[in-house]
């Protein structure tokens, strides 16, 4: 009927956001950059470690971050990617030909608070890459629906660029990253009314978060 909600739809007790949550914590994936060949610009180096999560991108590179947090989701959730060795565990790449290598293996975490941490932006202006240079994107959140689980709240806006995420949940960050690179590359979409903007929205589609990303020119 029209009228049904469908199951996304129904509001949840605290209580049910609350066992939601504990769910949603059991775990965190351990990323281990094993390999960097020649030098990266982001600066990681062999032997770091980060503890991370679908949402908690620990500090990581926003190009290896695109590359590995769908499989990083998968084994939050004991899934994982088919091709990989072990239950658990996969091998990954940055996006920048593979320059940085990583392990990361799924772990059981000893409560179930959210894990966050602080993540220090770095300038990335002036290391050879002309559109950050010329550019900078704003991620603005224009609305919450319900329970945003990394606490996103309307009017925050954070600069991120394909290195930096920031403070921005690294499941939104995601999301966000292919628009970015439109906005960067000095595109736009043919569907909006002003060409330096581009909207979007969280993938989690009961407690929505609704963003937009801004194009300035430095």
């Amino acid at each position: 009927m029209a009228d049904e909600k469908q199951a996304f739809d129904v509001e949840m007790s605290k209580d049910e956001v609350a066992d939601v949550v504990k769910d949603i914590n059991r775990f965190y994936s351990e990323v281990t950059i094993i390999k960097v060949n020649g030098e990266c610009p982001y600066g990681h180096k062999e032997g770091e470690k980060y503890l991370t999560t679908g949402m908690n991108h620990a500090g990581i590179c926003g190009g290896l971050w695109h590359q590995i947090q769908p499989s990083i989701i998968a084994l939050q959730y004991e899934g994982g990617p088919v091709w990989a060795e072990k239950p658990g565990f996969f091998r990954g790449l940055c996006s920048e030909m593979g320059r940085v290598q990583v392990e990361v293996q799924r772990k059981k975490k000893d409560d179930t608070k959210t894990l966050r941490t602080e993540a220090k932006v770095r300038d990335m202006t002036g290391k050879g890459y002309p559109a950050l240079d010329k550019y900078k994107v704003s991620l603005e959140i224009l609305g919450v629906e319900r329970h945003c689980m990394w606490a996103h709240r309307e009017g925050q806006t954070f600069e991120i660029d394909p290195f930096n995420i920031g403070g921005v949940c690294g499941a939104l960050y995601w999301q966000a990253y292919h628009f970015m690179e439109v906005l960067f590359g000095g595109g736009s979409f043919p569907w909006e009314v002003e060409e330096h903007i581009i909207h979007g929205a969280c993938p989690d589609i009961y407690n929505q978060t609704i963003f937009r990303l801004i194009r300035e020119e430095r």
